[in-house]
């Protein structure tokens, strides 16, 4: 008999990933064709290292690194119907990593995610605004009020949380899936997930 207790898949998604954003969808309907919870986790990847600094300091190698992971993901995002959108500099991801955490506590997290994500794949989006963070927010369901009080009681030890479970995981990029201490990097290896999944339920 399948123990269904230990069917949870933490995930970790950089919300300035476009590989973390094109593994959104594949990863809820695998968790609803399943019936695995999934255990959403923000996580701060370093751009800056993986892809040579500030835009101005960037090898030749680095821009057609760039330039290759863009175009691959535009391919990709064709194949869902969605649109991303080169960005035109570095994210500080921090302020919408927090609201992502307080969205989740309160139920609404893709109340809020889905159409800040999409906006800000369009270039729609001031990820950094928090003017910008709070409205969509509010757009989601939630309180302004309460959503104050949590960055002043609760954010940065949250997201410090966050960190600090990617790291006991071995977590190291963006989008990154485990299923009972077996990860998965990339959403290339959602199939390898539901495969593991279904073979452990066998």
């Amino acid at each position: 008999m399948t123990d269904t207790a230990t069917d949870v898949v933490e995930a970790f998604i950089d919300l300035r990933s476009p590989y973390s954003y094109l593994a959104l969808g594949p990863a809820r309907e695998l968790a609803q064709r399943t019936g695995l919870h999934i255990e959403w986790w923000p996580y701060l990847t370093d751009f800056r290292s993986a892809y040579g600094g500030e835009v101005e300091q960037r090898s030749g190698r680095d821009v057609a690194k760039l330039k290759y992971l863009y175009m691959d993901c535009r391919r990709l995002a064709k194949l869902q119907g969605l649109t991303i959108r080169a960005t035109t500099k570095l994210w500080d991801a921090t302020l919408g990593s927090q609201a992502m955490l307080f969205a989740k506590a309160e139920g609404r997290m893709w109340e809020f995610c889905d159409p800040v994500l999409q906006a800000f794949w369009r270039r729609e989006f001031d990820l950094e605004s928090a003017s910008d963070i709070e409205a969509a927010l509010v757009q989601a369901g939630l309180s302004s009020n309460e959503w104050r009080a949590y960055r002043i009681d609760c954010a940065d030890e949250d997201l410090r949380t966050a960190a600090a479970r990617a790291e006991d995981l071995g977590v190291f990029g963006a989008p990154t899936f485990i299923f009972r201490g077996e990860l998965f990097w990339g959403g290339d290896r959602m199939d390898l997930l539901a495969s593991t999944i279904a073979q452990a339920r066998a």
